[in-house]
């Protein structure tokens, strides 16, 4: 059974209901691909991942197994997250998420912000829309059993497109179009003041002269996956 779940802190742009259907498939297909390298059984915790996953590339750019080990040490990071360059037309939802990840622990070079951008693309290719969860307002007081889903989250919903845009160093845009939205690049300078642009093509900000990565404890999944009450 696996226990390693980082949790994932969410938030949206202004507009953008992070408690809405649309943002509610974007979270599960980020948090499932985060998972989905290192855990065989990741229909048993995101039900209906794998039927949904029908991009032409692995999802966010993770060779299957490739980091296994990571994924089972002991949890010493939380993964924030935000919705960005969100839009919905039809049957497709797409978006961009942009994040970090915080250490309990001084000194991880990986601790060093921003870390990364995905852009996520769904289309609902049936009748079935899927459930949605019940919201979870309360950031403070997250629950274990509420890590994951215990429902399938995706119903009809097809994960068209799940890439990693860059990882520190890339260019941007890309050859294939996609882009670091400066939604991202607000939010960043939001949460870390005085990161710098050196190179107005590059998406990556660095940090300034004698930056020291924050530490936190472990926080708390937000919001957590709460199963709505009419599941079959």
């Amino acid at each position: 059974m696996f226990t390693s779940f980082t949790p994932h802190v969410w938030s949206a742009e202004e507009g953008v209901d992070l408690f809405g259907r649309g943002p509610e498939l974007v979270r599960a297909t980020t948090e499932a691909g985060f998972y989905w390298p290192a855990v065989a059984e990741i229909d048993d915790y995101f039900p209906g991942f794998t039927a949904a996953l029908e991009t032409e590339h692995e999802p966010f750019a993770l060779a299957r197994w490739d980091h296994r080990a990571e994924y089972l040490r002991p949890l010493n990071e939380t993964f924030f997250l935000h919705i960005a360059d969100y839009s919905e037309a039809g049957s497709v939802v797409s978006a961009t998420v942009c994040s970090y990840m915080l250490h309990s622990t001084p000194g991880l070079d990986d601790a060093d912000p921003p870390a990364s951008v995905d852009r996520i693309v769904l289309e609902n290719a049936g009748e079935t829309a899927g459930l949605p969860g019940v919201v979870d307002r309360d950031p403070d007081h997250g629950s274990e059993v509420h890590r994951s889903p215990s429902w399938n989250v995706f119903g009809s919903w097809k994960i068209r497109l799940g890439r990693s845009v860059f990882g520190g160093t890339e260019r941007s845009p890309r050859e294939d179009g996609l882009f670091v939205p400066q939604e991202c690049r607000d939010w960043w300078l939001q949460q870390f003041p005085g990161l710098m642009q050196p190179d107005p093509d590059s998406p990556y900000q660095q940090q300034p002269p004698g930056f020291v990565a924050p530490v936190m404890p472990v926080g708390v999944q937000y919001p957590g996956w709460i199963g709505p009450s009419n599941v079959a």
